[in-house]
């Protein structure tokens, strides 16, 4: 008789949860706009369950040198907020420990999802429920853009107290997550997962169409550096998979999402344009009409030259601001909460909130986990397994790519995420190894 295991459905409920409910608050946390909410309490809920059921297989877990990993990063991390609460005081008590404790349940998500697989044909539903969920993200993105389904988003403290809004004239969609970056860096998986799953499947016909409404609403979302890292991820995988045929068809999805997509299209312009030094774009008169420029206020004078402000607000304000914080304490760091909300670079964010150390101990994580991922590259098997290991493998190349211009790693959402499938990949491997 089969062994119940309640972690597989457990997983699958967060799964299938936390990417679909919008970040609607329940309790905030005094001094801050972040609020806990009902994924939270839903992960503790199920971290409750496994300390008391699974508490002495939690060892062999340890064993794993990626979990060794996360362990030290983890414990870095709180080190760093003691550090920056206490000794260079760059962060407050309630904001460094809150931020500390949000990276444990972030990864905590790696040990529920180890736990969900106790048999290779238990992928199957873990694999359908990820389809399901991509799907309904998407139909629900596409509904915001034509149909004026709620937006709900927390990029900023009056957006963050839960409000219900429709998207304005030139917004980017951003579905049920916090921001359209979130929603263009979630889909990166699903979608590489039905490029490495297509070929084994009977039902190939869904899978298009849930790849089509996925791609589409990733173009919706118009984030560059993310449609640039899907398809330098897709890139990978379709040479790991040895499908090099596809390469063509790979190609001609780039140029069609360009094409199609004037936000995208005219995103990439202003950066080609702005920092590349193209000069096909006119410059903006110092005079309109016969009015004095000098007598319009600084705030609503037009740009000298055209700006692109979300690359500028990087390299001017965001990324200097880490660097600093990066100098007072080059070791250690300032501590979690110490940059603010947004560096919108994670490697920086490790370097100024952990320092050298945490950093290091944060890039020991992947490392680990691509050597672990090498034999499937080198000897890749046409078996479901080994496709969802090397699927796993090219998105988390794909957020490593993002996490340049991106908080990646810090949103809720996909920082989950990509946790249980990283939990999911390493527990797949034993399987696998053990077969």
């Amino acid at each position: 008789m089969p062994v119940f295991n309640p972690f597989l459905y457990l997983t699958t409920l967060l799964l299938l949860f936390i990417p679909l409910y919008p970040k609607f608050p329940l309790v905030g946390v005094t001094g801050t706009f972040v609020s806990v909410r009902l994924e939270d309490i839903l992960i503790a809920f199920v971290l409750f369950i496994l300390s008391v059921t699974r508490l002495s297989s939690l060892k062999n877990l340890f064993r794993l040198p990626v979990t060794r990993a996360v362990i030290l990063f983890l414990g870095i991390g709180f080190i760093s907020s003691f550090s920056g609460i206490f000794l260079t005081k760059t962060a407050s008590l309630n904001l460094g420990l809150l931020h500390a404790f949000r990276r444990v349940e972030y990864f905590s998500l790696f040990f529920v999802a180890y736990f969900a697989l106790q048999k290779i044909k238990d992928l199957g539903l873990i694999i359908r429920i990820i389809i399901l969920t991509s799907f309904l993200v998407s139909v629900y993105g596409l509904g915001q853009q034509f149909f004026n389904f709620p937006v709900v988003s927390t990029t900023n403290s009056e957006f963050s107290k839960g409000l219900a809004l429709t998207l304005g004239a030139g917004a980017r969609i951003n579905s049920t997550f916090a921001g359209h970056y979130d929603l263009a860096a979630y889909l990166i998986f699903p979608l590489l997962l039905i490029i490495a799953i297509f070929p084994l499947s009977r039902y190939r016909w869904l899978l298009a169409i849930v790849a089509f409404l996925a791609f589409w609403t990733m173009l919706l979302s118009a984030s560059r550096i993310t449609f640039a890292s899907f398809f330098m991820a897709a890139f990978l995988l379709i040479l790991f998979i040895r499908r090099y045929t596809w390469m063509p068809l790979l190609v001609a999805a780039a140029v069609f999402g360009v094409l199609v997509s004037p936000q995208l299209r005219g995103r990439y312009l202003e950066l080609i344009t702005n920092h590349l030094n193209f000069s096909w774009v006119a410059p903006v008169s110092a005079q309109t009409g016969s009015k004095d420029v000098n007598s319009v206020p600084d705030a609503l004078k037009p740009p000298a030259a055209p700006e692109d402000r979300s690359f500028n607000i990087r390299i001017k304000a965001e990324w200097p601001k880490a660097l600093r914080a990066f100098y007072k304490n080059p070791v250690l760091g300032t501590g979690y909460s110490s940059v603010g909300l947004a560096v919108d670079n994670d490697y920086l964010r490790a370097l100024a909130e952990t320092g050298i150390l945490g950093f290091l101990a944060f890039a020991l994580i992947f490392i680990r986990f691509f050597k672990t991922s090498l034999p499937y590259i080198l000897h890749p098997s046409p078996r479901l397994p080994d496709m969802f290991i090397l699927a796993v493998t090219c998105s988390v190349v794909g957020l490593l790519i993002n996490a340049v211009f991106i908080d990646v790693f810090a949103a809720s959402k996909i920082a989950i995420s990509t946790w249980a499938m990283v939990g999911l990949a390493e527990k797949m491997k034993g399987l696998s190894y053990a077969s």
